[in-house]
């Protein structure tokens, strides 16, 4: 099991599966928090020096049992926006949170190729156009995940 390190992530990538671009910074970086229950790591982005405003990701992996055969990974990510500045007080509150669950069935049965296929596609849905080894767009994709997301335009 490797040990809970820093993770980063950027909103740079404007949705870009994968880059070579040196230039593509990271523009968070979630500092291990150990873990908040057992079998569910944390990481927490503390650079914006609010502790009611720092964003999250948690991690948990189930292990089947013995009424399911499915391994279940669970990630959520937390990014807080908080209310603005008043004169009057200097307490900061938070105003709402962007959260997103996202959960992995995994079969006990599907080999790590099929695994890596699948979170391949997963990501795909994620990205706006596909990179290719230079690093030019080659083909744009007509996900419904990115306008539902950004616009909450609906599917049908």
């Amino acid at each position: 099991m490797p040990s809970i390190g820093i993770v980063k992530s950027s909103t740079l990538l404007d949705l870009v599966s994968k880059t070579t671009d040196a230039s593509v910074g990271t523009n968070k970086t979630f500092g291990p928090e150990g873990f908040t229950l057992p079998g569910v790591a944390k990481w927490v982005d503390r650079s914006g020096g609010i502790p009611v405003g720092f964003p999250a990701l948690t991690l948990s992996v189930r292990a089947p049992s013995n009424q399911s055969q499915v391994y279940r990974v669970q990630v959520k990510l937390v990014s807080p926006t908080l209310e603005p500045e008043s004169a009057s007080t200097s307490l900061r509150t938070k105003a709402y949170e962007l959260t997103a669950n996202l959960e992995f069935m995994l079969p006990n049965r599907s080999t790590r190729e099929e695994r890596e296929a699948f979170l391949s596609e997963f990501v795909g849905l994620l990205s706006t156009s596909i990179a290719a080894s230079d690093g030019d767009p080659v083909e744009v994709t007509g996900s419904p995940v990115v306008p539902a997301v950004l616009d909450f335009e609906p599917s049908y």
